[in-house]
């Protein structure tokens, strides 16, 4: 079972999150808020536990008694993880109306009910509406955990009335580090976490074809050394949607890595074409290279198609090529 200590490096509140539950001192709504894969939903489930732990000793939770093994399977009477209905994206005035009026009746289990919304950003105006009047007035000995990874898309009147906890990214090496103790092999934890910048949960999301297309992506951009090599790559790309947007993904992590190595960074892993490019072009172009990849960005988000916007990647890498000896 994960425990608070495996969190203490991804907020500076992780401690007092950990006394505060386990001596019923908490306050009524939480606001966690950093980038996805950072642990904001597992530190909600572990102050739940700690609040509904009926353990002995102070550390809690303890995570063998029967509420915290509740929690654990997703059982437990007294907490509520409040997400869309199905088949919708958004969560609706009706749900937090349900899910309030719910909790609002005396526990099942324990003095304490927890309510867990992992997509708080999802709750539509009318929603947020129905739950600020909830946060004004909190229902006795209830504890609302706000999850996003969008702070901005909340009410200020509901951001107000919440202590807001910031979860960040762990340090690369530190993520790794993880990743290892979790059961990764060290050269995937590498990888992983370098892809993922330090997000520990994104990072246990790739799976073997996300890196084998990193591989690929890598020596097949750095590859075109020419505009005549742009044609050829650009076909292996052309027809699969789902690949494309993995694609653009990948490619904003590589060329950040690559400008990472032309500023002197030592512990930046390239694949040897990249590595190629790294020490063949100067600083100077790695930028270029990095604004050609906001500007594809840019023109996806335009309905510019991939090929056209890949194509004005790569033509900026052959530029560049063209200009530096290799």
């Amino acid at each position: 079972m994960l425990s608070f200590e495996d969190f203490r490096g991804q907020s500076a509140h992780i401690g007092q999150l950990q006394s505060d539950f386990a001596a019923h001192a908490f306050v009524h709504a939480y606001l966690i808020s950093g980038p996805r894969g950072t642990g904001k939903k597992s530190v909600a489930q572990l102050c739940a536990m700690a609040a509904l732990c009926r353990g002995e000793g102070a550390n809690k939770p303890c995570g063998a008694c029967g509420p915290c093994r509740r929690v654990l399977s997703g059982s437990h009477p007294d907490v509520h993880t409040v997400l869309p209905e199905k088949g919708k994206q958004s969560i609706g005035v009706d749900v937090v109306r349900d899910v309030i009026a719910e909790v609002s009746v005396k526990s099942f289990e324990a003095a304490t009910k927890a309510l867990i919304f992992p997509e708080a950003h999802r709750m539509t105006p009318a929603a947020q509406n129905c739950l600020l009047k909830t946060l004004e007035e909190p229902p006795q000995d209830t504890v609302f955990f706000l999850i996003t990874d969008q702070p901005g898309t909340l009410l200020p009147t509901i951001v107000s009335r919440c202590r807001v906890i910031r979860f960040h990214p762990l340090p690369t090496q530190e993520a790794e580090k993880r990743l290892i103790a979790l059961g990764e092999k060290p050269q995937d934890a590498a990888r992983k976490a370098r892809m993922a910048e330090g997000c520990v949960g994104q990072a246990l999301e790739i799976d073997e074809g996300r890196l084998e297309l990193l591989e690929q992506l890598t020596n097949d951009v750095f590859s075109v050394h020419r505009p005549g090599d742009v044609l050829s790559v650009v076909s292996r790309y052309k027809d699969d949607k789902e690949r494309q947007r993995q694609a653009m993904d990948l490619l904003e992590g590589i060329v950040r890595d690559v400008l990472l190595a032309q500023a002197g960074a030592e512990d930046v892993s390239l694949a040897a074409q990249a590595a190629a490019y790294a020490k063949s072009v100067p600083l100077s172009g790695g930028l270029k290279l990095s604004a050609a990849v906001t500007r594809a960005r840019m023109m996806m988000a335009s309905n510019v198609s991939f090929v056209s916007a890949f194509e004005s990647v790569l033509l900026v890498i052959s530029e560049e090529y063209a200009k530096w000896p290799w």
